[in-house]
Parts: structure tokens; sequence; C-alpha cells
């Protein structure tokens, strides 16, 4: 019987040590699991559960069985142990505490120069009103260029809406995930390198030079391609933009300097479809025309062309107009007859000059006019964002807003004025032959105006006031045209696009015409480069400091503490 009773104390004592090594393997393995799945699940619980079970009973039983308990020094040694052991449970529950309320209430602060990791008010608003959820991938490898930047403005999209989800997959080491998101977007064969969104059955791929300008300083334009691909996946439809032809107007197919096809695509990248239109062909303005955009014409339009604009405008249409001075007074273009019924006035015969003093030059009368904070309108939803950029235009002709007409349902607003020193040239016929200068008695006195807003007036102060309800009910307002006059095409061509504020300044109007505010221009972010210059004098300030001064330190603590003990 004593020998029975040994062979399973022998047995106990053999298999205890396995069987909660055994216990710890399970829990670990059930943690791992839940990472790998990223949730709590059956899967990851039991083995979890079985495993502390199995640990703390055999760890009391072999305890018990081999008296830990029985002499004082055992004794203490057991309570040394499972104080430490609830130290230990303790201070991994505060730690898991403070790591839940950081998850419940995480906070990211962006502390470089340029906003790098910021995402702008735009982009927040979008996020703020998606409804559906969608699935970002990235395919790169960790060492391509801007990639890390790239993961951390998808962690901003992340952290500000919950219907954004970011997956990082490794294109080389891991083709299994490959191969399932190519069998999933229909798709034969991935480009490495790209961001895939996804949204329901739509998809949308953001390649690697989508997000870096090609030209120096190479600025990151991450956030405006990914915007824009959220915006492709989640927005069935497309917003029409016809560019009207055959009058001299700037194309958005030409790529030369003068041409509009760097807007034209930033049009494609905020999800809308551009198409050309010949009025006098087409005879009317398509049904499913959004905006209307007449890019420099130097010909001039028939009335009948003008009548079918004047019909689309009276049927809520939205023009986005962008005049040209006539330097051949004989040219005229034939708005500065439609656009009075609409509050607006332009003189496409003057050519605004203005006086700035150029370094080693001294004061130079420019065409070129820069628009700056001051120029621009206080409060309106096309410029409001554009106060820390310069919008860059060449060779304007004045566009203003009419004075106020209680006859006249449209309210004009001007968007934007040349700085001081500007004025209109009245003289054009002579420009090419004498410098254009500033004659007080016939030129237009500065500051001049150089884009207006136009749209159907607000209903009456009166009429708000005894029914509140109506001021914020969209179907209460009166409806009718909308127009965006610029006196100058220039600043919208592929010469000067690529300046932020002109890039803004033109999507902001089409958005505004649009009716889609929330989804204005977003300019790519500069490197942060940082550099210090040193003078000499600080130059031989650090050499002495680093060389001579910091050894000196320790000999001279040496030497006093030698002096301290040799007395």
């Amino acid at each position: 019987m004593n020998t029975l009773n040994r062979k399973k104390n022998d047995w106990f004592e053999q298999a205890s040590g396995y069987i909660i090594l055994a216990g710890i393997i399970a829990v670990v393995a059930g943690f791992g699991v839940s990472r790998i799945f990223n949730s709590w699940g059956v899967s990851s619980l039991i083995p979890i559960g079985v495993g502390g079970v199995v640990i703390i009973g055999f760890s009391t039983v072999t305890a018990i069985r081999k008296n830990w308990f029985s002499t004082e020094a055992s004794k203490r040694k057991a309570l040394v142990g499972t104080n430490v052991a609830i130290m230990s449970i303790f201070a991994a529950c505060i730690f898991a505490i403070v790591g839940f309320l950081n998850n419940r209430h995480y906070e990211r602060f962006d502390l470089t120069v340029t906003g790098k990791y910021s995402l702008s008010s735009k982009t927040k608003n979008i996020l703020k009103n998606l409804d559906k959820p969608i699935v970002v991938t990235t395919l790169f490898n960790p060492g391509e260029m801007f990639y890390e930047q790239i993961l951390d403005i998808l962690k901003e999209y992340a952290y500000h809406t919950d219907k954004i989800k970011v997956e990082s997959v490794d294109p080389l080491r891991n083709r299994t995930k490959v191969e399932e998101l190519a069998k999933r977007l229909n798709i034969s064969d991935l480009q490495l390198n790209t961001v895939v969104f996804e949204c329901g059955e739509y998809s949308k791929h953001v390649q690697q030079n989508e997000v870096i300008e090609k030209q120096y300083p190479f600025k990151f334009k991450g956030e405006e391609s990914f915007t824009e691909a959220i915006l492709n996946v989640t927005q069935e439809k497309q917003s029409a933009i016809y560019f009207v032809t055959g009058h001299g107007e700037h194309q958005f197919d030409d790529f030369d300097r003068g041409g509009i096809s760097g807007i034209a695509n930033a049009l494609k990248r905020d999800n809308c479809r551009v198409s050309p239109l010949d009025i006098l062909t087409a005879k009317k303005i398509p049904d499913d025309c959004e905006v209307l955009v007449i890019a420099g014409p130097n010909k001039a339009y028939l009335t009948e062309e003008l009548n079918i604009i004047r019909n689309y405008l009276e049927n809520r249409g939205k023009l986005l107009l962008m005049l040209e001075p006539a330097l051949n007074p004989n040219v005229p273009t034939g708005f500065k007859t439609l656009l009075p019924e609409y509050g607006i006035a332009v003189r496409d015969d003057v050519v605004v000059y203005n006086k700035v003093n150029m370094p080693l030059f001294g004061i130079q009368t420019v065409a070129e006019i820069y628009v700056g904070k001051d120029e621009y309108a206080e409060d309106h939803l096309i410029t409001n964002d554009l106060k820390n950029y310069n919008t860059i235009i060449f060779g304007a002709c004045p566009v203003d807003a009419s004075p106020p007409n209680d006859q006249m349902p449209y309210q004009a607003t001007v968007l934007m004025r040349a700085p001081e020193g500007s004025w209109g040239e009245i003289d054009v016929a002579n420009l090419r032959q004498k410098k254009p200068e500033y004659n007080i008695d016939t030129d237009m006195q500065g500051p001049v105006s150089l884009a207006v807003a136009s749209q159907v007036k607000e209903l009456p102060k009166a009429v708000t006031e005894s029914h509140p309800a109506m001021a914020n009910d969209p179907s209460a307002k009166p409806l009718g045209a909308q127009l965006v006059v610029f006196g100058d095409v220039n600043f919208a061509t592929n010469e000067y696009i690529e300046n932020p504020g002109n890039a803004d300044l033109f999507r902001n109007a089409i958005n505004w015409l649009a009716k889609k505010e929330t989804q204005l221009g977003i300019s790519a972010k500069p490197p942060d480069f940082r550099k210090a210059t040193i003078n000499p004098i600080q130059m031989k300030v650090i050499f002495w400091v680093s060389i001579a001064g910091i050894p000196v330190i320790p000999v001279i603590v040496g030497t006093i503490v030698w002096w301290k003990r040799r007395r």
C-alpha cells in the first residue's frame, strides 16, 4: 500500500511541473490569439481560463503537499512571495486601467512647424460626415520614401473617425494577404507601393507618385490624394463640370504653360467629371451641368450663345467666368452686357498694375499682383481658408460689385482686391509702346477689385425675425443663379497653378458653386527642413566648450576631491 502511494506521489511530483508549464503556454497562446484577431473571443478566452485554473490549482496543491507553510521560515517566504505576487498583480491592474483610460481619451498633438501630422479643416469636415465604413490598405515596403509619413497621416484619419480602418501589408512578406485583397477587388494583379481605399464595391488606388510632388522640395500631398480617394469611394455621383470652347478659351487638355490641365486634374481628384462644351453646336447647356466654366475667352460671344447662358443661369445655373483684359478694344467678349443683370460690373478695357519695391531695382511697375491676407474678403466661404496663402494674379481686368439696389434680386460680394499701390490703367491701346504710369486724372484709382461672387439675396430681415424657422430652412430660401467672376485667367493656368493660393482659390470657387463647401482645396505640405546658422564667435564658443571645457570639469572635480582627502 505504501509502495502504491509512493508511486502516486512520484507521478504527481514528476507531472505537476509540466502541467503548470502547459497552463502557462495556454495563457500565452490565448493572449496571442486575441492579438492576432484583434478581439477577445472564445478561441482566446478558453485557453486563458483553462490555463489560469491549471496554474493556480496545481500550484496550490503542490504548496500544500510540500508543506511550504509548515515552518516559520517557509511561512515568511510564502508571505513575501504572496505579497510580491499581489503587488505585481496590483501594478498590472494599474497599468491596465491607465491603458484603458488612455485608449478611451486618446489625444494627439502635432508639434511640427509645418503641421506635418495634422489634417486640414476640410478633411475633418469630410470625415465627420462619413456614414459608410472604409477599409484602407497600404501595400508599401517599409523602406520606401514617405512610408512613415503615409502611415502617420492615415493614423490621423482613423483617429478622427471610427468609419476608417487602416491595415498595413508588406507585399513582399505577406503574399497571402495581397492575394486575398486582389481576389476581393476582382483584380488580377495589384501594384506595389499603393494605398487602396475600399467602401463596399467601390475602390480607389493611390499610387506613390500621387502623394509626392515631382519638383523640389518634393512636398507631401498625401492628404489631398487620400481625401480625394475617400470622396471617390463614398460618392457614387460625380459633379459634372463643363468647360466652354470655341472662343479662344484656355483648354483643360492643354499641358503647356498657358493650358489649364493642372486645374482640370485637380477637379478630377475632387471627384468631378470634366467635359468640353461647344454652346453653339449643342444649342443648350446640358441638364447635368453643375458648374459652367468659361476660361479666358478672347473672341466675342454671339447673342444666341449669351441667351443660352442667360437661360441656364435663370434655371439655377452656376457659372465660373475668368476674363482677360481686351487689349484690342474692338474685340469685346459680350459679358459686359450680361453680368450687370447679376450685380457685377466689369471693365475689360482696363489692365490692373501694381507698384512694388523690388530689391536692387527700387520701385517697379508690374502686372503681377500678389493677393495676401489683407486683400481677401473678410467673410466668404471661398476665401475664408486662404488667409495664410498668397494668390498670384497676372494681367487682370477690374471686376467689381455694383452698388446695392433694392430692385436687384442678386447681391454681389467682392472676393479680393489688389493691394495698395495698384491702379487700373485706362490707356490700354498704348501699353505696348510705353511704360504704364498712374495718372490720377484718368486712371482707375486703387485698390481695384479683382473677383466677385454673386447669388440671390437672402430673405429679408423682417421675414426671418417674424418666422425664425425659415432662417434655417433651405427650402424657404430663394434659389437662383450663382456666379463667380475673376478678372484674370492666368492664375488658373499651369504656369501659376502650383502656387497653393491659386489652386485653392479656383477649387474653392468650384466647390462653392457646386454646393460642396466641405470639400475645399487642400495644399501640399512642404518638408520640415530646419537649419542652424552659426556665426564665427559662436563656433569658437562651441569648440572651446566641447574640446576644453567639458573634459576639464572632471579634472577639476577630481582635484578638489583629492585635495580634501589629502587634508
